[in-house]
């Protein structure tokens, strides 16, 4: 998602505007819309699989950890505590959420579907689906940490995004023979 320091994404860059995009919403919310929309269907898509800060257990976007970022919340340190130093190390909360995103990449193939991780760790280093053709294991924070363009967070900023660019360019047109251009605008 863009942010302050790279309001234009590679994504932007390419030209790639038909997007789903949600600050911090959980794999099976993502998983959910993949499914529910039929993605695989209509579209080749581009699915970067992070972790996330909030827990949506209704499916309905009432999130039940929700917390906004810069210390807004006076219960935010807390939350932020439990939530990621306890409940993300538990070996389940890792199963579930390969689960779900092995659920909604079942019927893709690599023809369809590109899995870009953002972290590491990260769910798509799970058993189930660190051999999928699907994925592309080029870790977008360690790209960020290897060409030194980390910012806020460990967020790649805009330099970082353009120099990801061309890479994600040249990925797009191996797997699916789609020819994009950097659109120069910055």
């Amino acid at each position: 998602m863009p942010c302050d320091e790279a309001p234009v994404t590679a994504f932007d860059i390419l030209g790639l505007q038909e997007r789903y995009e949600e600050s911090g919403i959980t794999l099976d919310a993502q998983a959910e819309y993949i499914l529910n929309n039929q993605l695989v269907n209509y579209y080749r898509v581009i699915w970067l699989i992070g972790h996330h800060w909030r827990a949506d257990p209704k499916g309905n976007g009432s999130y039940l950890l929700p917390y906004p970022y810069e210390g807004a919340d006076p219960w935010g340190e807390l939350t932020r505590n439990l939530w990621f130093k306890k409940f993300t190390k538990h070996d389940w909360y890792w199963r579930t959420n390969a689960l779900f995103v092995k659920a909604a990449i079942s019927d893709f193939t690599y023809d369809n579907l590109l899995m870009i991780p953002i972290y590491h760790p990260c769910v798509v280093d799970h058993d189930w689906l660190k051999d999928s053709p699907c994925l592309w294991n080029y870790k977008l924070r360690d790209f960020a940490k290897e060409t030194d363009t980390r910012g806020y967070a460990g967020h790649m900023t805009r330099t970082g995004h353009q120099l990801f660019a061309p890479l994600l360019q040249k990925e797009i047109f191996k797997r699916w023979q789609i020819s994009l251009t950097i659109d120069g605008k910055m």
